[in-house]
């Protein structure tokens, strides 16, 4: 048996990726990693996000290492937009060998206080603000919707994991044929001084989605995997910005850092790769040890 220790242990080269929120974000820090290191990325966002800038630079991190990206319109809320977005590529490409289902939104009450040093008035006032429309729009996105991409992404996936690899094995070794799904920290501890109940409700939604999900596709090896980053700088988590009401928190990780895109891009490509083709119906936490603290050390 050929040596593990190779340079296509955490290779990519030649692979299909598609990304949602792709053009900024942990999205486009996803992309960055999966171009740079040979991928063909079709990058998807909202219509009304212009994709190009993004596109352009992933065309030129990719450049020497045959990476390429290429910009899609798509709102993940809607059935019939995210059976299009499959159709669409699936007139491009014989199959896709990764899709990072990592569109996501946090709405916050309107009315918002330091959650740790309110009074019980204004906490109730401010959970209270909180919408009905807010929930919904929350659990589309961040929950319902991974459901449907992964769906209709199936078939071009599960072709996938049948290609052989240069070396003559399944296309299942190399760990092709995987859905990666964005959750959150925020899913697995609740102490924090904003209210992301919400958020974080959903996000404790799509771990437990990401075992159904492994469990429905185990019979074809198209594997299911997800995510847990913590506090990574995007329009999410504006790190270092005053008057964030998570500014507080940023420093208090036993990493003594935010995340950075090397933490997330390599945590990726080593569930896409040969590296991780053996990780079926799990979550990675990468957050630096957030959790850590925030159960019952805070």
């Amino acid at each position: 048996m050929a040596s593990l220790l190779t340079d296509s242990l955490f290779g990519v080269k030649g692979y299909v990726a598609v990304v949602t929120g792709g053009a900024s974000g942990l999205g486009f820090m996803i992309a960055k990693g999966l171009v740079k290191n040979g991928a063909k990325v079709y990058l998807v966002d909202l219509p009304s996000m212009s994709t190009e800038k993004s596109v352009t630079e992933l065309n030129e991190l990719g450049r020497e290492a045959g990476g390429s990206a290429h910009g899609i319109p798509c709102n993940v809320c809607g059935k019939k937009a995210i059976q299009d977005l499959a159709s669409q590529i699936g007139q491009r490409e014989k199959h896709v060998d990764m899709l990072v289902s990592n569109a996501g939104i946090r709405r916050d009450p309107p009315l918002q206080c330091n959650v740790l040093g309110a009074s019980l008035s204004e906490l109730q006032a401010s959970m209270w603000s909180s919408r009905h429309s807010d929930w919904d729009d929350t659990f589309r996105v961040n929950t319902t919707a991974h459901y449907f991409l992964s769906v209709a992404f199936l078939p071009l996936l599960e072709a996938a994991s049948r290609l052989e690899l240069p070396d003559g094995q399944p296309g299942r070794n190399g760990g092709r044929g995987v859905v990666v799904i964005t959750s959150s920290c925020a899913s697995m501890h609740n102490v924090t001084n904003v209210d992301l109940t919400s958020y974080a409700t959903s996000k404790a939604a799509t771990d437990h989605l990401v075992k159904l999900l492994a469990a429905k596709f185990s019979r074809f090896y198209v594997r299911v995997v997800g995510i847990n980053p913590g506090f990574v700088p995007s329009s999410m988590n504006p790190v270092g910005e005053e008057g964030n009401l998570f500014s507080a928190l940023f420093d208090k990780v036993p990493a003594k850092r935010a995340g950075n895109e090397d933490d997330i891009a390599g945590t990726v490509l080593y569930l896409v790769s040969r590296a991780g083709a053996y990780v079926d119906g799990i979550s990675l936490c990468v957050d630096g040890g957030r959790i850590l603290l925030a159960n019952g050390q805070e």
